[in-house]
């Protein structure tokens, strides 16, 4: 009956003085919320806790104490690094909660504490039964006499109060036709869900058991009423253990509506249970209270890994529970508030694109939509959702959106690039035809090798920044040593300080160092020795040199080449902090002039009047088909550094 209540909650905060004064601060923070403080848990062990309608524990031991008192008390425990076995019992307890002290108490505390509240007295609870178009009837569950009822009971059984005395829940039922047609239609659509049980045992009696047990099953009954009229109505039977007190809930709509011979409406739940079953998609439905009352498959596909490091693999895990209890605090706050909202205003949240990036993984983009749920007299029950993965879209849209733009620069390469040094070479071999001067056809020579230089480049251009369908995990180290025996370095030396894997393209990878490399080779020059205490150096100078960094294990650098070499520079490659993962490559040469930094990485830029501007860019190309972001900064020494972030961590390298 939680929203109910014209009175605050009840709260006792248990636990040493300086516990209690902060976990009561929260509390009393909430209008909707007294806080009682007791000297001690000793205080209740003497039955004082149906004083209280919840206690909030700062420690496993309070916890444990309090469920020695009373094993049926709200409970909300307020504490961090539980060990697994008490988190675990804690979780499966429905009568408890567990609050991560650095999540959001002001927020999150209260809501637990008045969902687990519910102590709504019995007599405002059966006033707002009469309102209900379910007939609710009260029963003991060690004898099954009926108790009391509410009036669509009396209505629809005809039934007046003093006929409740001496009867049982027995005789509300003529016949258990779910009972006597299980088994009859084995094989069929929905059989495979029932629970085989004895033809010979008591139907009542097989219900009761399955309630006490938490597992409820709808029944249908083929009842008569006080004129003996035949009815048949769906029925569950409901155990509150903590109050001895079982309840009958009954669907009964009445005969004049006509619901009963209107077969669309009697394949309702069917066509609603197929929908959850079989469509591709994620589709919930929760409560005001925004507990999760019917889910999907695809909710919990793969899996929910709750704050609390619980692994919820089927809908059965999620049922009861609040976006509290399976995710995020940030996250849960963010989609109660959405369902809030909903319910209020009656506005549906129409096609809403979410993002969330997985540590290990590609972002993932979700399409999600939330509507009203109402129930036929056309009050609010909560809300129902549908959220899709639209991942898959999002890349192919992103995808188009970089070819239209390869394609617009391919346009400009076609129309600026090749015309130029093509104007020349025809300009140049008209000279040669009239003055018969052969040095013009050099000059043509040089042009024509130009042409094919930038159509290589165009070419390398377009492949490398093409969508990458597979990713793996590499080493990247691997990568940027192979990369630098590729290249012509000359007498550059190359320092790798690589601390854990990542998920890319090795090939293309490859081609990022590489470009880089030439980037600092072929506009460095000498400079002083950088740091690289902690870096393995793999020199390209000399075998002598080579042998010399393959005796070096990792911790340690190698010898600088001879000193007479006057055009050296030395390029180091490694990782960014784990908090922000990613890699790095820099050099100690003269840098790249602040004012030219954010256009390195624009096509046709280059400082080598010979070059044709794609070096660069193509790095930018190969980062952005990974999702990874790019940019030029300056390195300790001086140089030019680059660093490539977005980047997916994975494990530690071995050293």
């Amino acid at each position: 009956m939680q929203g109910t209540r014209d009175e605050p909650v009840r709260t006792a905060v248990v636990g040493a003085p300086e516990d209690r004064e902060r976990l009561a601060a929260v509390l009393s923070g909430d209008d909707a919320v007294a806080v009682v403080e007791h000297g001690g848990l000793d205080t209740l062990v003497d039955g004082s806790t149906t004083e209280v309608d919840c206690i909030v524990c700062p420690s496993s031991a309070d916890y444990e104490w309090t469920r020695e008192a009373d094993c049926a008390a709200a409970v909300v425990v307020v504490a961090e690094g539980l060990e697994r076995s008490v988190l675990e019992r804690i979780v499966d307890d429905a009568r408890a909660a567990h609050v991560q002290p650095s999540d959001d108490l002001a927020t999150v505390l209260p809501v637990q504490v008045e969902r687990l509240a519910d102590r709504a007295s019995s007599a405002t609870a059966w006033r707002l039964a009469d309102f209900a178009d379910e007939a609710v009837v009260e029963f003991d569950p060690e004898t099954l006499a009926l108790r009391d009822a509410n009036e669509r009971f009396y209505e629809r059984w005809g039934w007046e109060p003093a006929d409740l005395t001496d009867a049982t829940v027995r005789d509300l039922l003529v016949t258990d036709i779910t009972e006597e047609l299980r088994g009859q239609g084995r094989g069929a659509d929905g059989e495979e869900h029932l629970e085989w049980m004895d033809p010979d045992a008591d139907p009542v009696e097989t219900m009761l058991e399955r309630a006490r047990g938490g597992n409820y099953e709808t029944r249908e009954w083929h009842c008569t009423d006080a004129d003996g009229v035949a009815f048949k109505t769906e029925v569950d039977l409901l155990v509150d253990e903590r109050t001895g007190s079982g309840y009958l809930v009954a669907n009964v709509p009445s005969p004049e509506s006509g619901r009963e011979a209107d077969p669309l409406a009697r394949d309702e739940a069917a066509m609603l249970r197929s929908l959850v079953d079989h469509v591709p998609m994620s589709v919930y439905f929760k409560d005001t209270e925004g507990r999760h009352v019917l889910v999907s498959e695809d909710v919990v596909e793969p899996f929910i890994e709750s704050p609390e490091g619980k692994i919820l693999h089927t809908p059965e895990d999620v049922l009861g529970k609040t976006d509290f209890d399976l995710y995020e605090v940030d996250n849960a706050a963010e989609a109660v508030a959405d369902d809030r909202s909903v319910i209020e205003s009656g506005e549906p949240i129409r096609d809403r694109i979410e993002h969330a990036q997985p540590p290990n993984g590609q972002d993932l983009f979700f399409q999600t939509t939330k509507a009203p749920w109402y129930d036929e007299e056309g009050r609010a029950r909560g809300i129902v959702g549908v959220t899709v993965d639209v991942s898959e879209q999002k890349r192919r849209e992103r995808e188009l959106d970089r070819q239209n733009e390869r394609l617009e620069e391919f346009a400009g390469i076609l129309s600026h690039d090749l015309r130029n040094p093509l104007n020349v070479a025809q300009s140049r071999l008209e000279l040669y035809w009239r003055s018969g001067d052969e040095s013009e056809l050099e000059e043509v020579e040089e042009m024509h090798d130009r042409i094919e230089a930038i159509v290589d480049e165009v070419l390398t251009y377009a492949r490398e920044g093409s969508h990458i369908d597979e990713l793996e995990w590499i080493t990247g180290a691997d990568q940027a040593e192979t990369a630098w025996d590729a290249v012509d370095t000359g007498g550059a030396t190359l320092a790798t300080d690589w601390a854990y894997s990542i998920r890319g393209d090795a090939d293309r990878l490859g081609r990022l160092f590489e470009n880089c490399y030439r980037n600092a080779v072929e506009h460095g020059s000498t400079s002083s020795e950088p740091g690289a205490d902690d870096a393995v150096e793999h020199s390209s100078t000399s075998p002598a040199s080579q042998a010399q960094q393959d005796s070096v294990e990792h911790g340690s650098t190698s010898s600088r080449p001879e000193a007479d070499d006057a055009d050296h520079v030395t390029v180091r490659v490694g990782t960014l902090a784990e908090s922000d993962p990613g890699f790095y490559i820099e050099d100690d040469g003269p840098g790249i002039p602040e004012d030219v930094r954010g256009r390195v990485f624009e096509r046709g830029v280059s400082n080598d009047e010979g070059g044709t501007g794609f070096g660069l860019a193509i790095v930018a190309e190969i980062a952005d088909a990974h999702g990874w972001e790019v940019r030029a900064t300056e390195s300790e020494a001086g140089g030019a550094r680059f660093e490539v972030t977005g980047v997916t961590r994975g494990d530690e390298l071995d050293e």
